[in-house]
């Protein structure tokens, strides 16, 4: 809550996280809320959410996530149509709005060519990303919010096993957006993990580098480069006087 269009440069300028609460950047959500709980299903508002951010002058790339593969192209060309030049819309075949770490995941690209934005779709798999598939039950466990909030900070911690299936499934949606971003097509990479930095130029589905995301998602985490970000999002966010 206290992340509010008068703060939010001030979190930027002290982490490059942050949470946007839509009740909050949104003022008519704040009336919508109480009615979409209690019909107790999906409304025009879980389409618009993703596609009405207050930052989105600001955004460079973007990785949004669909829960049913014929809304995929819809979203793309939406966002080609808003002026987006730089995202991914994915959706997991088992009508997930992320990448899926089960099985297959459909895509759709958006990336600048000239002075045009065209539209790639593709299919990826966790062996795209040179990581192995794990069922949805060993990611999405159900648990209370002090628990994931538990495995959040030990994830940022690097306190999880390295071949941990939460690990894996983080790795992959992280990657994708770096992918997004273009990132990933550097030659040279300051970020060494025991491969003294390499770039990993092998490249899959969409001709784009992959398992290069995946090496900068998980140095992300092993350097402490994460939790350092969220811990500066914290001190930022608490020092706000909520009342402001």
């Amino acid at each position: 809550m206290n992340i509010r269009p008068s703060t939010i440069a001030q979190v930027y300028e002290h982490t490059n996280y942050a949470f946007l609460f839509a009740p909050v950047f949104h003022q008519g959500m704040k009336y919508v809320a109480p009615i979409r709980k209690e019909l107790g299903w999906r409304t025009i508002f879980n389409l618009l959410g993703p596609l009405a951010n207050p930052l989105e002058g600001m955004i460079e790339a973007r990785l949004i996530g669909v829960a049913r593969r014929d809304l995929g192209p819809v979203f793309a060309e939406a966002l080609k149509l808003s002026g987006a030049k730089k995202a991914i819309v994915a959706c997991g075949a088992e009508d997930l709005d992320e990448i899926s770490c089960a099985g297959d995941t459909y895509c759709w690209m958006l990336n600048e060519k000239g002075s045009e934005v065209e539209i790639e779709h593709f299919t990826l798999n966790a062996a795209d990303f040179g990581l192995p598939a794990h069922p949805l039950s060993e990611v999405s466990p159900g648990m209370e919010p002090h628990q994931n909030a538990e495995i959040l900070t030990n994830l940022l911690q690097n306190k999880l096993p390295r071949d941990d299936p939460i690990i894996d499934f983080v790795l992959m949606n992280t990657a994708a957006l770096l992918v997004a971003s273009g990132i990933c097509e550097a030659e040279t990479s300051e970020m060494g993990l025991g491969d003294d930095g390499k770039v990993v130029t092998e490249r899959g589905p969409g001709g784009q580098r992959w398992k290069e995301g995946v090496r900068r998602a998980r140095w992300a985490i092993e350097s402490g480069e994460a939790w350092r970000q969220w811990r500066l999002f914290v001190e930022v966010t608490n020092s706000f006087d909520a009342d402001a």
